[in-house]
């Protein structure tokens, strides 16, 4: 009998500690796979990642080179995606009427200054728990844009060279920009 209770106890036990881990795990992975900027906005660097790897994928499978990654335009893609969670717009064009080549006309810094052209693709909707859906969520994504004849025509350009993805999220909502670029030479 007393073996029983024993068992039972330590069953009882490890049920409740699983029951509790999920969450708790949850919460360590929330906040080390996101960077979180001042009001509360998560970029989560995994899901970028995971946007990159599969555009790349769908320029694979159409027989195109691979996009590299361009920490500066990571900054401008981020900040789109900000600038709408922000302003709670979804549009190439910002509330005070600023586009990609705006953007890129009033800041542009060294490492891009050799750039031959620009492209942006936009993403916005509901927010999964990236902490265990980032794959579905960054599927959903490419898979939105590749089904879209403009944003697959970006995504497919032969012409782009390098690609900055900025994700913004809060609460809910989910923000996800990606901008290309066709850059002649890299500066040494």
């Amino acid at each position: 009998m007393k073996s029983n209770l024993k068992w039972t106890t330590a069953l009882l036990a490890l049920l409740a500690a699983l029951l509790f881990l999920p969450s708790a795990w949850g919460q360590v992975r929330v906040k080390s796979g996101a960077s979180s900027r001042s009001g509360g906005i998560l970029h989560p660097k995994e899901l970028e990642r995971r946007i990159f790897q599969l555009t790349n994928e769908a320029r694979r499978k159409n027989r195109l080179a691979p996009l590299d990654w361009d920490g500066d335009l990571v900054i401008k893609a981020r900040g789109k995606s900000d600038d709408m969670l922000n302003n709670n717009y979804f549009s190439h064009t910002s509330p005070d009427g600023k586009t990609l080549k705006d953007r890129f006309q009033e800041e542009k810094p060294a490492s891009i200054r050799n750039i031959s052209r620009i492209g942006e693709n936009i993403y916005m909707g509901a927010r999964l728990d990236y902490t265990t859906d980032i794959k579905t969520q960054a599927r959903l994504i490419v898979d939105g844009w590749m089904t879209s004849p403009g944003h697959r025509r970006n995504i497919l350009d032969p012409q782009y060279t390098h690609i900055g993805v900025g994700v913004a999220a809060k609460d809910k909502m989910c923000y996800a920009t990606q901008v290309f670029a066709g850059v002649k030479s890299r500066p040494q």
